[in-house]
């Protein structure tokens, strides 16, 4: 019993039998990845309040780094629900053009995401104050969570996709080049 494997379609669909993993095994990466990603976005729903605190807090409302660190925070949030949504839409036996495209494009964005947290708010904890220690360690604490939990989905999509992952990034790569408004 196979589905079409995203990205596939037509009559590539009968293929799968022979060179696609199954269903079950698809959805345990698929499963695999939201799981990472539901305990990541919890992280990063704390963070986001957490930031949103210090724009109250006199001695961090106009520190360096607090917006763009808020904005990589909102990236990371808007990425982890990308990528579930269709992990949603495929667990639901949706066919999805490019699914498999979507779903690299969307993890190494988050990968590069992450990767901006750390230098933004770093600049923001410069300025904290000894009231704020605690938020900031939380923060940073919190940080490292959401990190954690993209590095384990990206580990598991890249399971799921074994070498077709590097052929497919090379491909979406070009579209993470192109800035956003």
């Amino acid at each position: 019993m196979y589905r079409k494997a995203p990205g596939l379609g037509g009559s590539k669909a009968k293929q799968m039998r022979d060179d696609e993993m199954s269903t079950n095994q698809w959805n345990v990466y698929l499963d695999a990845i939201d799981a990472a990603f539901e305990q990541g976005m919890a992280a990063k729903e704390v963070v986001c309040s957490i930031t949103t605190g210090f724009r109250v807090l006199p001695a961090l409302r106009n520190a360096p780094g607090l917006n763009p660190y808020h904005a990589s925070v909102a990236d990371v949030g808007y990425g982890f629900d990308a990528v579930r949504g269709t992990i949603q839409r495929l667990s639901h036996g949706e066919t999805i053009p490019l699914a498999k495209e979507m779903l690299v494009l969307d993890l190494d964005t988050l990968r590069i995401s992450e990767k901006q947290l750390s230098p933004n708010f770093e600049l923001v904890a410069e300025k904290a104050t000894p009231e704020t220690y605690y938020l900031i360690e939380q923060s940073r604490y919190l940080n490292g969570v959401i990190g954690e939990k993209i590095r384990e989905a990206t580990m598991s999509g890249k399971a799921m996709l074994g070498a077709e992952w590097d052929m497919i990034l090379k491909r979406v790569q070009r579209i993470q080049a192109i800035p956003r408004l």
